[in-house]
């Protein structure tokens, strides 16, 4: 059941980037949930991921091993939350797969990625809403707005490219 409600973002937790990108939502939820798509555009370049693992429904895995331009190495192990097809995906890095609790998440956030179609087009809106107001003002510094919005319009450049 897909429902607009939007809670009120929350100014001192919530952060959000959207962009219009040009392509049904059907292509974007295959970009959005199928790991060959999801890797090419997930990471600003010129991060690389070396593995991606999604799982996209309730309780599901969502892995991302990241090589750094200096070589360093990030993995990021979250789970999914819901998954609507066609409009809407929520994660967490407050559990793992399978509802197990994190006992020190990387931003303690829950995140939504609405799928919003706009005639041939479609809005997509990332929403990460933060446990405390300092998570998401060190998500912030540490340049959320930039890296969400670069994977944003990494995304609008690649998924044209997809003849669903």
């Amino acid at each position: 059941m897909t429902t607009d409600r939007d809670p009120a973002l929350d100014p001192a937790r919530d952060l959000r980037v959207e962009r219009l990108i040009p392509a049904p939502a059907a292509t974007l939820w295959r970009c959005l949930t199928e790991a060959d798509r999801l890797r090419r555009w997930w990471v600003p370049s010129p991060v690389e991921i070396t593995d991606l693992v999604i799982e996209p429904q309730p309780g599901g895995r969502f892995f991302t091993h990241m090589r750094l331009p200096d070589g360093g190495e990030h993995r990021v192990e979250m789970m999914i939350l819901h998954a609507e097809p066609q409009h809407r995906l929520r994660f967490t890095d407050l559990m793992t797969a399978g509802f197990v609790p994190v006992a020190q998440p990387m931003f303690g956030f829950a995140a939504e990625i609405a799928l919003i179609a706009e005639g041939a087009a479609t809005r997509y809106v990332a929403t990460a809403r933060h446990a405390r107001p300092e998570d998401a003002s060190r998500h912030r510094e540490m340049g959320f707005h930039d890296g969400w919005g670069t994977v944003a319009d990494q995304l609008a450049a690649l998924a044209p490219s997809f003849d669903d």
